[in-house]
């Protein structure tokens, strides 16, 4: 009886034991990350609570990861003291956007003048378009060259330097005798042209 009774309580005492065991390590176990952030939108901000940074839907509808103005004026002279909170969800206080407009992704990067420097978008026949400018307008021009009524034949493709395709080589498709074939074009438009140029 006196062994049975010592069985027991050693059964006893390890199964509290274990509880207990159980009990601190819930205890200490650090806390588990959310599975899933779900928010309408996300900024970033500076040290002087200013936004530089903002992911969600702009206010012409599209979806972005835009950047703002976080630049010093001069070199050593610390935060800009003319500095404003830039409106990111307006296209005109991005300074670097990367989103999607309808199904359409694009990457847009603005100079400190705020014109656009450098698009890159798919047409709406997800054919690539990379466009570099200076503060007149486009100058570059490297993918694909939609026609007028754009649609999903558009096969010329070209490397055009601006204003008004100064230079440019590329490829073109022509059909003949039901077969389709490319060819190559290359072009250079000798007259001079008065810089800056407006634009038409």
């Amino acid at each position: 009886m006196r062994q049975l009774l010592l069985v027991v309580t050693s059964l006893l005492a390890g199964f509290a034991g274990g509880l207990l065991g159980v009990r601190v390590a819930l205890t200490h176990r650090p806390p588990q990350p959310d599975q899933l952030v779900r928010a309408r939108s996300f900024e970033l901000v500076d040290q002087a609570g200013q936004p530089i940074s903002y992911w969600g839907v702009d206010h012409n509808g599209d979806a972005v990861l835009a950047f703002g103005s976080h630049w010093p004026s001069s070199p050593g002279k610390g935060p800009r003291s003319d500095h404003s909170a830039p409106n990111l969800r307006d296209l005109n206080g991005q300074r670097a956007a990367i989103g999607v407009i309808d199904d359409d992704p694009f990457l847009r990067l603005r100079g400190a003048d705020g014109k656009t420097r450098i698009r890159m978008y798919l047409s709406d026949y997800a054919k690539p378009i990379l466009l570099m400018e200076d503060k007149s307008g486009p100058r570059i021009s490297l993918g694909i060259e939609q026609s007028d009524m754009p649609g999903p034949n558009d096969d010329d493709w070209a490397l055009d330097f601006g204003p008004d395709s100064r230079a440019r080589i590329g490829t073109y498709t022509e059909k003949a005798a039901g077969q389709t074939y490319v060819r190559g074009i290359f072009s250079v438009k000798e007259q001079r042209l008065k810089y800056p140029y407006e634009q038409k």
